[in-house]
């Protein structure tokens, strides 16, 4: 009876440490399968669209990226801040970034950093042979380090005064606004000024014209029955003096423009060495006549052949004869000199990159251009 509770009591346990282990083991997927999901989870920059286009971006500046945002080159504006309120991308973090640009045009990037209130603008960035983009930190300048599809390497410079303070361009914007207005005011102003002697013009002309009627009237004699009277219309001037009132000239806002230049790779042809010299040691070798064992092989040249077969017997062999064979024999070597090796070989100082080329400057107002 006692052996039959006990092996109830052990079979018990078993299920429940079986149940345990089960348990566990659910747990542990449980767990693995959450972290690979986690693993998988890529954060992305920008909205993935059926006309969107991607590159893969990493920081390397050292601090968090808090702007980041694009527009096609040909576009006035850029697009609101692609990074949600909170998301930054941290350092040597990468994420996939989208972004969509018109047919034949490029991509514009504006880049701000954590705690800093400046923003870096990279005009015409070609994408389409660009198989990554690393931004870096380069003395305060934000750039971009380029990874195109051949394994070839470019670093991108922001664009002229792109890294100026949002208080900076907003100063700049106020002054310029208040040119404006100086501007307007003066060219009222100078209209009020021809509107004014011009009215004078034809005020002085009516009166004019007036005592002339006077005049004539006083000296025809009055004929109450005829129609015909010595008027004359008065001149009006308005349309001469308003001609002498020129439109005032705006004040050009110039603005750099700047094209992309490509800058070759450079380097130079250096022999690298391959084989250091060295002495080789060449065998001298002559056909010379050995004793050789019928029996074992021995070759007893040089040897006391009478003990040999003596110690065969002995040891109960049964070596009994000998005869001469002619071998290649090892006499000597020579010592043959190897000279070093080298061969010619294409050493790269710097690589291909591309930089912004000032090319003139564009009125943001009117369209003019001018050069440098």
């Amino acid at each position: 009876m006692k052996t039959k509770q006990i092996l109830t009591a052990g079979a018990i346990a078993l299920s429940m440490i079986l149940t345990g282990c089960s348990a566990s083991s659910t747990g542990t997927k449980d767990t693995k399968t959450t972290e690979v999901a986690k693993k998988k989870e890529v954060k992305t920059i920008g909205q993935k669209t059926k006309d969107s286009k991607s590159l893969k971006m990493t920081n390397n500046t050292g601090k968090k990226i808090t702007v980041f945002e694009t527009k096609s080159s040909s576009e006035e504006s850029f697009s609101d801040n692609l990074l949600e309120d909170g998301d930054a991308v941290k350092n040597k973090e990468e994420r996939t970034l989208y972004y969509t640009v018109k047919e034949n045009d490029k991509l514009d990037v504006k880049v701000g950093l954590q705690d800093q209130d400046k923003t870096f603008v990279f005009k015409d960035v070609n994408t389409e042979d660009t198989k990554k983009v690393d931004v870096s930190l380069k003395e305060d300048k934000v750039n971009l380090d380029v990874t195109k599809k051949d394994g070839s390497t470019a670093t991108l410079t922001p664009s002229e005064n792109s890294a100026k303070t949002e208080d900076e361009k907003k100063d700049e914007t106020e002054v310029k606004q208040e040119e404006k207005k100086e501007e307007t005011a003066k060219a009222d102003s100078s209209n009020k000024s021809n509107t004014s002697e011009s009215k004078k013009d034809n005020t002085a002309s009516t009166t004019n014209t007036s005592s002339n009627k006077n005049n004539t009237s006083s000296s025809k004699p009055s004929n109450s029955g005829s129609n015909n009277s010595g008027s004359s219309k008065p001149s009006n001037n308005n349309g001469s003096n308003s001609n002498n009132s020129k439109p005032a000239e705006h004040k050009h806002d110039w603005v750099a423009q700047y094209k992309t230049v490509n800058v070759p790779e450079k380097g130079h042809n250096e022999q690298v060495l391959v084989q250091a010299a060295y002495d080789e040691q060449v065998p001298v070798t002559e056909m010379r006549a050995h004793d050789i064992c019928n029996q074992c092989g021995a070759d007893l040249t040089g040897t006391d052949i009478p003990a040999h077969m003596e110690n065969s017997y002995l040891n109960g062999g049964n070596c009994g004869g000998h005869h001469t064979e002619w071998r290649e024999t090892v006499v000597g070597y020579n010592v043959v000199h190897h000279d070093a090796v080298y061969e010619t070989r294409y050493v790269v100082d710097s690589p291909a990159t591309t930089k912004q080329e000032l090319t003139g400057y564009k009125c943001s107002v009117c369209g003019k251009t001018r050069a440098n």
